[in-house]
């Protein structure tokens, strides 16, 4: 599948002020780390933050004379670069892989991640500032070892200079979007900095460890994602799920506990803690449901959180959840098909039906298409019988 690439000019859209950063100020007292039990683990090589940005000299002199080329055009630096990388990786293949950039540009392909990182290495050959906004679609139900993933991607935002600027006015600045894949039903769901993308780098191939049940490699990996996002959510819940396959789920319960307790959360970190809670301990057990009903970030955590009651059974709560999405996330094909899925095990074929249709039409990827149209002719045909 080929990427869809988009270059917007933006002017006054957010920067990464509202994100949590990194900064030892933000670091509170105890760490994920230093939960972690680190005797279960070998540590092992792992690329450098260096290396992940690094281009080939020839990649660098080809930037430099595309530059020099358009030096005199009526364009900023930022829309150059927007230009140069719409040229340059516009016509890449999707790869679920995360690759550093000079292996994302040699082999033509990678994630949106990858595709990132790329980005930030030809900004930070011409010096230019950067940020990051953080857009999520509906999670990817991974069975090997029944991990559910979410899955997000970063949109780059490459910052027009300034003769004077400092931090605060980059919230504001004007600025050149690079969208990798536009296409894709998603929504945004928070801004992300520089320390941000190089964690996410290390976050997704300890996941890809952590699947191939290579454990100290998604250890080592971990360690160096915290480094850089040490409150990030989805670092956490992959920390403790870590634990957890190794066989500590007395470390893994901490982690998840440690997290509660910081409010670093997400809904998923809250819903695999949710697990380790005995169902005599009600009040523990009533303040992660309270925390859970808190904590969508976006209305795909909602639908993932609606999920968790529909495997109850319990589904006038997970309609009380996904019908208030109708309002503002209508065009999410997503929302129609899990009210297509509770009213079929209600035993409402009709209804079913008619979300199910809805979710097609609203769907711009074709293999969603194919999937809600099996399911639509699944209940035509148990309509007719």
């Amino acid at each position: 599948m080929k990427w869809l690439f988009v270059v917007l000019t933006a002017i006054g859209l957010l920067g990464c002020s509202s994100t949590p950063t990194s900064s030892t100020a933000d670091k509170p007292s105890m760490t994920v780390a230093s939960l972690f039990n680190h005797a279960l683990f070998t540590p092992q090589p792992v690329v450098s933050e260096q290396a992940i940005f690094s281009l080939p000299q020839s990649e660098v002199q080809a930037l430099w004379q595309y530059v020099e080329k358009h030096k005199n055009s009526d364009i900023t630096i930022d829309e150059l670069l927007g230009n140069f990388l719409q040229n340059k990786i516009g016509d890449f293949s999707y790869d679920g892989a995360t690759f550093i950039a000079k292996d994302a540009l040699s082999q033509r392909s990678g994630n949106c991640i990858s595709l990132a990182i790329v980005s930030q290495a030809y900004a930070n050959v011409l010096g230019i500032k950067t940020s990051y906004a953080k857009v999520d679609s509906y999670p990817v139900y991974q069975k090997n070892k029944s991990f559910v993933l979410t899955s997000s991607h970063f949109k780059t935002k490459l910052i027009t200079p300034r003769e004077q600027e400092n931090d605060s006015m980059i919230f504001f600045s004007s600025g050149t979007i690079i969208d990798y894949f536009p296409n894709q039903d998603s929504v945004f769901s928070g801004n992300a900095n520089y320390a941000d993308l190089v964690a996410k780098f290390y976050t997704n191939l300890a996941v890809s460890a952590l699947l191939a049940a290579d454990y100290d490699k998604a250890y080592s990996l971990l360690m160096a994602a915290l480094e850089y996002a040490p409150n990030d959510p989805e670092t956490i819940n992959i920390s403790a799920l870590l634990h957890k396959h190794v066989g500590d789920r007395v470390r893994a319960k901490q982690i998840y506990a440690y997290a509660a307790q910081q409010q670093l959360t997400s809904t998923n970190l809250l819903l695999n803690y949710l697990n380790y809670i005995p169902a005599d301990q009600t009040a523990l057990r009533e303040s992660i449901l309270a925390q859970l009903e808190r904590s969508p970030a976006s209305p795909f955590d909602t639908l993932t959180l609606a999920s968790s009651y529909i495997d109850k059974q319990n589904y006038s709560k997970a309609k009380k959840l996904i019908e208030p999405l109708l309002l503002n996330y209508h065009y999410l094909p997503e929302i129609h098909a899990e009210l297509g899925k509770i009213a079929y095990l209600e035993g409402n074929l009709q209804a079913a039906l008619v979300y199910f249709d809805q979710a097609i039409n609203k769907s711009r990827e074709t293999y969603k298409k194919t999937l809600y149209s099996a399911k639509q002719n699944m209940l035509t045909q148990l309509m007719m019988q």
